[in-house]
């Protein structure tokens, strides 16, 4: 079975790509530039004015400047051969900048100087490689311009300790630049996660507002009507069956409503000393538990008080209980536990259930807002209960396995003891 495609994932792997094929064909351009300034220098000072240390390989530094300009035209012309020829700098340029180096051998008193330029020329190669390479293609740059540094220090009598060195610094160029790579790609994605949430926040809370006055009115006006119906006599069923549909499906927008303006708020907390298994047995008390589904409560005797708001947080953790609950299959007996400890500096409050689980995928969005698995969900509980842990200090954690079940860990911070 193949997995579904995340929409979101798809578009930044494609932002990716186009920036990589962007940053290609700005490469090139650059390379056919300064390729043609050393080509007119070669021949001004080689040619022209015969000086011996400016003699070189012509053809192959001729062929070297008919292939940058290919390498320009081609990769505007298609995607794919675009992609492809991030590869230039290590099939093209680095053998072509070996030919012209060596070629200098004859006419240079110091071949071991020119290789020590080359080995300058290949890094910086890399470094252009790595703005449109993926980590693998700029490990097998690195592998190319070893190989031909190499090649050239060899041809000029440098001893094996400085060829050794020079293969070291060309892979920790390449380990610095793949992780450049990555950290330009992970904040691409948090950037553009960012945007989205503070984006989503927004609408969320012109969308709330706007519909919360029209939704009571509507509330109101299906609440008269079945007062009206009821002194005219009994309702019947045939009634009775949309107008109970109607108050269902208005309780359900409001919920939405009140959670969209949730998680679209975040005020100021107003702290609190908590006792948490006080707080823990009152959101077991509100739980939609059916009866195959046992919770369970344990918190040591003796656990300290800690700061909090006790409506957010009981909004929390009835939440991840009531996920825990409803993990559970239907018919099968199954387990909830809460359980706390305490340290010098955090209160740790560990939601197990033994449930369904879940899978890779969904575990790397649940806590994305909209984002849901059940029928009937917003897709906004976890990312307000995400919300509200952060909001006091706090850091949320989820592990799952699919048909194991699943462990939501909630930390919170003691207060400082007092001077």
């Amino acid at each position: 079975m193949v997995d579904r495609l995340d929409p979101e994932q798809v578009a930044l792997a494609r932002a990716l790509l186009t920036e990589r094929l962007l940053n290609a064909r700005r490469a090139h351009v650059v390379r056919l530039v300064g390729l043609s300034f050393f080509v007119a220098l070669f021949l001004f000072l080689g040619v022209v004015l015969g000086d011996p240390a400016w003699a070189t390989n012509l053809p192959a530094l001729g062929a070297y400047l008919l292939l940058a300009v290919g390498c320009v035209i081609l990769s505007r012309r298609d995607d794919r051969v675009a992609q492809v020829l991030t590869f230039a700098p290590a099939v093209l340029d680095m053998p072509f900048i070996y030919l012209v180096q060596r070629g200098q051998y004859a006419t240079t008193a110091s071949p071991a100087g020119v290789a020590g330029f080359s080995m300058g020329l290949f890094a910086l190669l890399m470094a252009s490689a790595s703005l449109s390479a993926v980590r693998w293609q700029i490990f097998a740059t690195a592998v190319a311009a070893s190989f031909w540094e190499v090649l050239l220090q060899a041809e000029a009598g440098v001893s094996v300790g400085a060829r050794v060195s020079a293969v070291v610094v060309f892979g920790l160029i390449a380990f610095v630049l793949a992780y450049a790579t990555d950290r330009r790609a992970s904040l691409l994605v948090q950037t553009s996660r960012r945007e989205k949430l503070a984006a989503l926040g927004q609408l969320s809370a012109g969308v709330g507002h706007e519909l919360r006055n029209p939704l009571a009115a509507i509330a109101n006006a299906v609440f008269v009507l079945r007062r009206r119906l009821e002194k005219e006599g009994p309702i019947t069923e045939k009634v009775e069956a949309p107008l109970g549909l109607a108050e269902r499906e208005i309780a359900q927008c409001q919920r939405i409503v009140t959670d969209l303006l949730d998680y679209a708020r975040e005020t100021k907390l107003e702290l609190v000393p908590v006792a948490l298994e006080a707080l823990l047995t009152e959101c077991v008390g509100l739980l939609r538990m059916p009866p195959n589904v046992e919770v369970r409560l344990e918190v040591p005797a003796g656990f300290p008080v800690f700061s909090g708001e006790p409506g957010r947080l009981r909004q929390v953790f009835l939440n991840l209980l009531q996920n825990g609950v409803e993990a559970i299959a239907e018919g099968r007996a199954g387990l909830v536990r809460a359980s706390a400890s305490v340290n010098d500096e955090r209160v740790t409050v560990v939601v197990r259930d033994d449930g369904l689980g879940m899978d890779a995928a969904t575990k790397a969005r649940v806590f994305e807002p909209l984002f849901t698995t059940k029928k009937q969900g917003t897709g906004l509980g976890l990312a307000i209960v995400e919300s509200l842990v952060r909001q006091h200090g706090g850091t949320l954690s989820l592990d799952s396995t699919p048909g194991e079940g699943t462990s939501v860990t909630v930390e919170l911070p003691l207060p400082a003891p007092a001077a």
